[in-house]
């Protein structure tokens, strides 16, 4: 399970390394196009992404998050469903308005925030043992409490969604 977790992670930055690149290539017109006003650009996607890994950093290394996992609070069932839901871009509301983007941020200053965050994320994984790698370790809204496995499964998935969202932004743009 450890390397499959290891190799999770990797994907994930393998990801935002080719995000970074496409990112590189667009403009400023771009990257801040809204398609309306309830709409989000590019970089408000990239901010809402930055806001949840940031959740998942501060569950993990808050001490007593994972001891207030309960494993009876989880639901393969709403887990399944989210990854559903994501796998089949059904539009849904950001379960939590801390999750929602302010639009106030430069691009920069959000990738910075992004390494640094998938850096503390790193260190945290490399420090996990065999022993202790199917813990609960995250808190979704909707699906409860997960394991890093899952965790960085939904997490991929998410990465998924809205680089096909932003797919949709950059067309948009023209």
């Amino acid at each position: 399970m450890l390397s499959d977790i290891q190799q999770a992670f990797k994907s994930l930055e393998d990801k935002l390394g080719r995000l970074r690149q496409q990112l590189d290539a667009m403009s400023a017109d771009t990257l801040y196009f809204k398609a309306g006003a309830d709409q989000w650009s590019i970089v408000e996607a990239i901010e809402h992404l930055v806001i949840a890994e940031e959740g998942l950093l501060e569950q993990l290394t808050a001490g007593n998050s994972a001891a207030n996992l309960d494993p009876r609070d989880r639901s393969a069932k709403n887990f399944q469903i989210v990854i559903k839901v994501m796998e089949r871009d059904i539009p849904v509301d950001v379960p939590d308005a801390s999750l929602e983007p302010h639009g106030k941020f430069k691009l920069e200053e959000l990738l910075a925030r992004w390494e640094d965050v998938r850096r503390k994320t790193r260190v945290y994984i490399e420090a996990i043992r065999s022993e202790n790698a199917a813990g609960l370790v995250f808190r979704h809204p909707f699906a409860g409490p997960l394991d890093m496995a899952e965790t960085l499964r939904f997490f991929d998935v998410h990465f998924d969604n809205h680089m096909r969202h932003l797919k949709t932004i950059k067309a948009r743009a023209k």
